[in-house]
Order: C-alpha cells, then sequence, then structure tokens
C-alpha cells in the first residue's frame, strides 16, 4: 500500500494538463511559420551565420550565400536582421530560416500592393527569351511578351538590355509567384494624356499643319504634335483620286482642316476638300472644254502629270496627251513640279470627278508641217530606218514623221517575201498613199506599172496565154503578160477529164491557153481555166468536124485537131 501512494497516477484529466501546457509554451514562443521576424547573428563563420530570434526553443543556420555581396561587409555579430521562418522546428528540433526568401517576401508584398493600387514600378530587363522578356523587379523576376514592352515595332532589342524602366503589373499568379508586367500600357496611357493636350488646343473647322506620317488605300495618317490623325481619301480631293500614292509622299507638310473631335475615342479626323468649295459646282462656269488654259504641274507619275487649274481643281494630262505621235511619254522627262505650261481643257467628267488636259494640243503637230510638204500623193525619197515582219519605215531626213510601207505595197505580189529585198538605211523612191490620225502610208509599187492592166482591154471569155511558174499539189501558178501578173489555176480547171487534172502533167516554163471565167478590176483578181478552152476548142472542133453521128469518133476528131494545133506552138 505503501509503495502505491508514492506513485502518480495519470488518467485522462493529466493528459488534458499536458496537452494544454504544450500547446502554451508553442504559442507563447511568438513564432509562426511562413512569416517574417526580427533575428540578432549570434555567430559568423566562413560559410554560415547564426541567427537567435526571440520566442524561438534554438538558433537557426543561414548560409552566407543568402546575403547580397555588397551587403557581406555590414554582417556583424549584434546586428539585427528580417529573417524568413520557413518551419519552426525540423527533425533535428532546429528552427529553419531565410534570408533571401524574407527579402523575396517583401518584394512579392510590394507587387501585390503594386498591382491593386495599379502603380508603376521600376525594373530592369535581364535578357531576352521566347515571346518576351525577363525583367528584375523588386529582386523578382517577372516576364514582359515582346507585345508589352513598346507601343511600336522593336527594331534593336537589344538597346533595351540592362536598361531600368517603368512597368505596370497586369497580372500575377500567388501561388507559383509569377509576375507578367506591360511598358506599353505606361506609355499609352501617356499618350492618352498627351492627346487629351493636343485635343484640347483644337476645335471643329480650324485650320492646321502636319506631317504625313505613312500612306494608305483608304487614307493618309497626318501627324499633329504627337497625335496621330486620319484623313480619310474621300477627303482629300473633291476630285477623284485612284492612288494617294501618286499625289503624296510621307514626309510631307500638309495643311487641312479639322473635320471632327472624338474626345472619348482621343481622335480628330481631318479634311483637305472641305477648305475648297465643290468645284464641279463652278467648272463648267469658269472653264470651257476646248479652251487653253496655263496650270501648274503639281505631281508626277509614270502614266501622267496632275495640273493645278486653280486652287482645289487639278486634272490629268495623260502620258497620251504629252507628245504628238507618242504614246507612252515619260512626264518625268518633260515636266518639273511647280512648271507652269499651256493645256487644252479636254473633258470634264461630273459623275467620276475627273478633268482631262491636253499638252500636246497647245504645240505645233509636226504632221500639220509634213502634210504641207508632203501632201496625199507626192513622189519622194526615203531612207528604211526599221525593218519589221510586217513592212517598213521611212523617214526623209527633214521631218520627225515616219512613213510606213507595208509588205503588200513593196509590189503587185502582195508577199512578205517581198521584204527579203530590203536593207536598213537602203533609200527608196515611194509615193505618199494615205495620212490619218497622224500617221503617214505610203507605197512602192504604186510606181510601179500594175500586171493587171494586161486585162484592161480583157474580159469574161476571153483566151489567153499564160506561162507555168510553179506546181502546187492542187494549182498550178502561172504569169500572165509581159509584167508577169501571177494567179493560180486550180485542179479542177485544169483539165476536161478528170484524170487529165493533175499538176503534175505540166512543169514550169509550159505555155499554156485558158479562157477567162472570172474577172473584176476592184479586187484585182482573175480566174482562169484550162478546163474551159478545152470546152470551147471541143466546140470549135464538132462545129468544124461535123457532129458526133458522123461517122468518126468525138475523141479523134479532137485528138487531131489538138496535136495539129501543139505542134504548130512548137514550131512558132
Amino acid at each position: 500500500m505503501v509503495a502505491r501512494q508514492n506513485l502518480k497516477i495519470y488518467n485522462n484529466n493529466s493528459n488534458q494538463e499536458f496537452e494544454k501546457l504544450l500547446n502554451d509554451n508553442l504559442t507563447n514562443s511568438g513564432i509562426v511559420e511562413h512569416t517574417i521576424v526580427k533575428g540578432t547573428i549570434e555567430k559568423i563563420e566562413d560559410k554560415y551565420i547564426t541567427v537567435y530570434c526571440i520566442g524561438a526553443k534554438s538558433s537557426g543556420i543561414i548560409e552566407k550565400s543568402e546575403i547580397p555581396q555588397s551587403e557581406l561587409d555590414t554582417v556583424e555579430v549584434g546586428k539585427e536582421i528580417e529573417v524568413y521562418v520557413e518551419r519552426t522546428e525540423n527533425r533535428d528540433g532546429e528552427i529553419v530560416l531565410s534570408i533571401e526568401k524574407a527579402r523575396r517576401a517583401r518584394s512579392w508584398k510590394k507587387i501585390k500592393e503594386a498591382h491593386e493600387k495599379k502603380e508603376k514600378v521600376s525594373g530592369v530587363v535581364q535578357n531576352m527569351v521566347k515571346g518576351g522578356y525577363i525583367i528584375e523587379v523588386e529582386k523578382i523576376f517577372a516576364f514582359c511578351p515582346s507585345s508589352q514592352l513598346s507601343d511600336r515595332p522593336i527594331k534593336n532589342a537589344s538597346e533595351f538590355i540592362r536598361k531600368p524602366l517603368e512597368f505596370l503589373i497586369i497580372k500575377i499568379d500567388p501561388v507559383r509567384m509569377n509576375v507578367i508586367v506591360s511598358r506599353r500600357a505606361i506609355l499609352e496611357e501617356e499618350k492618352n494624356i498627351n492627346k487629351d493636350q493636343v485635343i484640347s488646343k483644337y476645335k471643329e473647322k480650324d485650320i492646321i499643319e502636319g506631317k504625313i506620317k505613312a500612306i494608305t488605300s483608304y487614307g493618309l495618317f497626318v501627324s499633329i504634335e504627337s497625335l496621330d490623325c486620319l484623313l480619310h481619301s474621300s477627303e482629300v480631293s473633291w476630285l477623284k483620286i485612284s492612288n494617294l500614292n501618286d499625289m503624296f509622299t510621307v514626309g510631307d507638310t500638309l495643311k487641312c482642316q479639322v473635320l471632327e473631335i472624338d474626345k472619348e475615342a482621343k481622335r480628330m479626323s481631318l479634311s483637305i476638300r472641305s477648305m475648297y468649295p465643290d468645284p464641279f459646282k463652278t467648272v463648267s462656269e469658269k472653264y470651257s472644254i476646248g479652251k487653253e488654259y496655263k496650270v501648274k504641274i503639281i505631281k508626277l507619275t509614270d502614266w501622267g502629270a496632275f495640273a493645278e487649274l486653280s486652287e482645289g481643281v487639278s486634272g490629268l494630262i495623260h502620258s497620251s496627251e504629252i507628245k504628238h505621235m507618242q504614246k507612252n511619254v515619260n512626264p518625268k522627262s518633260v515636266f518639273k513640279i511647280n512648271d507652269e505650261v499651256k493645256v487644252k481643257l479636254k473633258e470634264v467628267n461630273t459623275e467620276k470627278r475627273k478633268i482631262s488636259l491636253s499638252y500636246k494640243d497647245c504645240l505645233p503637230n509636226p504632221i500639220d508641217e509634213f502634210i504641207k510638204k508632203y501632201p496625199i500623193g507626192t513622189v519622194c525619197d526615203a531612207k528604211i530606218v526599221n525593218k519589221k515582219d510586217f513592212g517598213l519605215f521611212l523617214n526623209t531626213g527633214n521631218s520627225e514623221i515616219d512613213i510606213f510601207v507595208h509588205y503588200k505595197q513593196l509590189s503587185f505580189s502582195e508577199t512578205s517575201k517581198d521584204l527579203d529585198e530590203y536593207s536598213k538605211n537602203d533609200s527608196v523612191k515611194l509615193k505618199i498613199i494615205d495620212i490619218k490620225d497622224g500617221k503617214v502610208n505610203g507605197s512602192i509599187r504604186a510606181l510601179k506599172k500594175d500586171p493587171f492592166s494586161f486585162f484592161e482591154t480583157k474580159k469574161k471569155g476571153g483566151v489567153v496565154s499564160v506561162r507555168v511558174v510553179e506546181i502546187q499539189p492542187n494549182a498550178i501558178k502561172v504569169n500572165v503578160g509581159e509584167d508577169r501578173y501571177q494567179t493560180l489555176i486550180k485542179k479542177a480547171d485544169i483539165a476536161l477529164e478528170k484524170k487529165d487534172c493533175s499538176p503534175s502533167r505540166f512543169a514550169p516554163g509550159d505555155t499554156l491557153d485558158a479562157v477567162i471565167v472570172e474577172i473584176s478590176n476592184q479586187t484585182r483578181k482573175v480566174k482562169l481555166s484550162i478546163k474551159e478552152y478545152e470546152k470551147q476548142q471541143q466546140a470549135e472542133a464538132l462545129k468544124k468536124y461535123g457532129s458526133t453521128t458522123s461517122g468518126q469518133s468525138l475523141a479523134g476528131v479532137l485528138g487531131a485537131a489538138l496535136k495539129k494545133k501543139s505542134t504548130k506552138k512548137k514550131k512558132s
């Protein structure tokens, strides 16, 4: 019994008392995990420092590498520093502390506050990565997408590296401690402030000056101080302009009028044409088609020149209206900007809002001088200046006008082979046969005797002698008359009998008789037939030697008659 009295009995009440005592001890320590507390440096070694925090059961050991190099010299025993409590007790019963995490925690707190309050933060661009840049903000690495570093395309990314800039925190992830920042948001905000300042200076209908910043298919972007304003293509001119690049150049200074101001969208719309009355309301009163006017060249293109009749009223001198005898003239070889020239008003199209002008109509036309000197019918000497597959170009030597001779006008044979007889720089005699639309046509064959004149006294049904010059598969080519008019006798017209219709029966040089079956002085065409000649001979033989019932065969009669005639021809 005595022994029993000396033993302390632990029951359920005793366990509850122990648990309460343990909890009170931990609570009173004042150390809570994942918080920043102050600690005192107790000991400094080569690689570690020992820090004691009030309320902790033991001191914590921290690696020196967590301390920035610039702060190592200030580390000394007894100095108070801030540390982050990772764990109040590890396996060995020691507290786990971190200086680096304390710094990060403080930085993260600042970043969270800046994000919530939408405040600017300073950051340094450390390096480029895929899709953007790494930015160090409050000793924490943040990500800035490429599209958010600037408000315009970046040509040289290296100019931003190691450069301190201001950023706006646009997104954070507390769990992963990810931060996304934007510099563009700040630049656009500053721009909006500048836009408000610019817009406040102007009101609608004000006349202002700006520089052309960009040219697009739908209009011009004009910079007014720091504000980019749109001048729509429909507001450039009362006249229709097909291509703005033909009228304007980036960098040009432009005078225009404020058409509309949108303060909410921070935009201004501009206009040039609103400064002038619609010219088409008065153009018919001021200008007359066919009259000459003095104009100023304001724009040059590859296909024409724009000329100003009066302020706000301009027309086009097309390249075909610059020089006589030339359709595609480069305007830059004739005009310069601000040149004052005389033009003729050719056309005013109210519906399309176009004015057409002619420069050449105010200049002497060389064709008029040519006609005075070389009227139609004139025979002149000229030199071949160019030779083409379709004819010759010749020049008399005292005019810029060339005379064209088509190959059909070289000879009466009307074949392109006649071109082979001519070479560049050859001098020939020709006749002017036509002048039309500024073009002069000549003829060499007009000075030669027409071989067809042989048929002037001939009539349909008449008989002519021909000489074979060429054998063709289905015809023979023959010369007729002293001047050798050439024509074809087709296979069907060669003989009366089909078996004798082969062109190969003949040879070049053979002389034959044929009948004129068709003749046209207008087209200079004649059709000959040996077959018809044989028919005539048959009819004459029948008439001379009797009918087919006389007892002698027709073939015998014709054969004798034709043989007798053929013998006579050979003797002659």
